[in-house]
């Protein structure tokens, strides 16, 4: 007997795909939407070229977050420039976590690289 809590998966369709961007090129690997309703992707820097890391979609293309400065490794300072983010999420205070493993590439770190 299943609770009045839990429902069973049926086939029953709840609307229809709405495509908002299309990538050709880098992948991405994370996407989140803030609670008005703007979305946000990131490209870990894996190998395919990557214009910049984070992009929020803005008309239906990827365009660099915040900035493209920020977007632009600074071998000299990491800790003030994104080197290879592999995920983005929207908390529930609409905040954008930025996760930057600071691995190009899966190589090894350096001070500054890795950051949250």
């Amino acid at each position: 007997m299943v609770s009045q809590l839990q429902k069973l998966p049926t086939d029953e369709s709840l609307g229809t795909l709405e495509p908002v961007a299309q990538f050709d090129g880098a992948m991405p690997t994370g996407v989140t939407v803030s609670h008005q309703g703007r979305i946000f992707v990131n490209f870990p820097k894996w190998g395919d070229e990557v214009e910049f890391t984070v992009a929020e979609i803005r008309d239906g293309r990827p365009v660099a977050y915040p900035n493209e400065v920020i977007n632009r490794t600074n071998p000299d300072n990491l800790a003030q420039t994104l080197v290879s983010v592999q995920s983005v999420v929207v908390d529930p205070r609409d905040r954008l976590w930025i996760l930057d493993t600071g691995s190009p590439m899966f190589q090894p770190t350096q001070y500054g690289g890795p950051k949250l």
